[in-house]
């Protein structure tokens, strides 16, 4: 593939997950450089003896990170075509439970720090032809989910920022697209591996399975891409079809699996 031939990248999230998949995605697609962030050095050690890679370790809720990944893009790679901005946690709890110090957290790494990066990468994207913003959003910024209620209210915010920017930097020719996936199987689904929650969850999916980080990947890298020149302002489920329908009702194949 050459889709990202010679083209410069940063990835924020980049230890692993969604995150690694996105700079392995990009690498074999034929990018010149590939920064790789994350708040842990240690996590980012696959990077290490890596071509075209350039690891990056920070918080990104901080200005200066953000100002030091899109100047690593340049001063090693030479400028910076596009941004696929992936950091992100979730807090489970509802909202009697809940604190408002998690919530700010929150808040703080799933939109702060994405618009952070936005605001830091677009005077270099303005350089490029064809520059291009990917945010990791989520159905869960499409829709509520029980005990989600923060991580909820952050991918709807981020969903949103990706909306409005995008009418924002369009005359500029920078494009800025959200990607919403469903369950994937990562560090943020371990927790429900081989429990009734995951056959629950996997019943109201219509391809009765959670997605794989590199289907999640493939699509960050396309619409990163030129290929997606026409595309801005969008927000792209990648969840197997469980937004299709209501979440009344299990699916045809869970039903078959004994639930409703």
């Amino acid at each position: 593939m050459t889709r990202h031939a010679g083209r410069v990248a940063v990835v924020t999230g980049a230890a692993a997950g969604i995150g690694r998949a996105t700079v392995e995605k990009l690498l074999a697609d034929g990018a010149a450089g590939v920064v790789a962030v994350d708040v842990n050095r240690e996590a980012l050690r696959w990077t290490d003896g890596v071509g075209r890679v350039a690891a990056l370790a920070g918080d990104l809720t901080d200005p200066a990170v953000n100002a030091e990944m899109v100047a690593l893009a340049v001063s090693r790679f030479g400028a910076l075509h596009a941004v696929a901005l992936n950091a992100g946690i979730v807090v489970q709890g509802t909202i009697q439970r809940g604190s408002m110090e998690d919530f700010d957290r929150t808040i703080d790494i799933n939109v702060r720090a994405v618009v952070l990066g936005i605001k830091a990468a677009l005077p270099e994207l303005e350089k490029a032809d064809g520059g291009a913003i990917v945010v990791t959003g989520s159905v869960s910024g499409l829709a509520g989910d029980s005990g989600l209620w923060a991580y909820n209210a952050s991918k709807a915010a981020v969903v949103n920022v990706v909306r409005s920017v995008a009418l924002d930097i369009g005359h500029l020719g920078i494009r800025i697209n959200s990607v919403c996936p469903g369950p994937v199987n990562t560090a943020m689904t371990a927790n429900v591996a081989g429990q009734p929650m995951e056959a629950a969850m996997k019943a109201r999916i219509p391809l009765q399975r959670f997605a794989e980080p590199t289907e999640i990947a493939n699509v960050i890298a396309f619409l990163a891409s030129p290929e997606a020149s026409f595309m801005t302002g969008a927000e792209v489920p990648v969840d197997g079809g469980v937004t299709c329908g209501t979440g009344q009702w299990a699916t045809t194949g869970g039903r078959r699996s004994g639930y409703l």
